[in-house]
């Protein structure tokens, strides 16, 4: 039961610090270098579990988990809710861009506006 506890802690300490280097504002290059590797490795370690079963229920074994179906789907809540923020995030970002680009657009037609009146006079 020990080494249970010790993956729940450690996955949850995974799940922390990747939400915080989700959030973390600047990333570029690197986190998005970052981001392709998480998701490469994860898709290779899928391809692997899927290739050789009894590798998930080994890996699980070491960690203290029973079965490596669990294994599996503790990884995949970890993906599913680092995708979720990433999904998020970038919804925002979307969101912000296109209130700023609306109102320097409606800037922009008010002062056209202005300048028709202004030569109509």
């Amino acid at each position: 039961m020990e080494a249970q506890l010790l993956v729940q802690i450690v996955l949850i300490a995974v799940l922390v610090i990747a939400t915080f280097v989700i959030i973390r504002p600047g990333r570029g290059a690197r986190g998005q270098a970052v981001r392709k590797l998480v998701i490469l490795a994860a898709g290779v370690l899928g391809v692997a579990f899927i290739v050789f079963p009894d590798w998930s229920t080994s890996v699980a074994n070491l960690l203290g988990i029973g079965r490596g179906v669990d294994l599996v789907l503790y990884g995949a809540v970890v993906i599913g809710i680092g995708f979720a923020i990433t999904t998020n995030l970038r919804m925002h970002r979307t969101e912000r861009s296109v209130t700023m680009l609306a109102r320097r657009m409606a800037i922009l037609e008010a002062e056209r506006e202005l300048e028709l009146e202004d030569r109509s006079e």
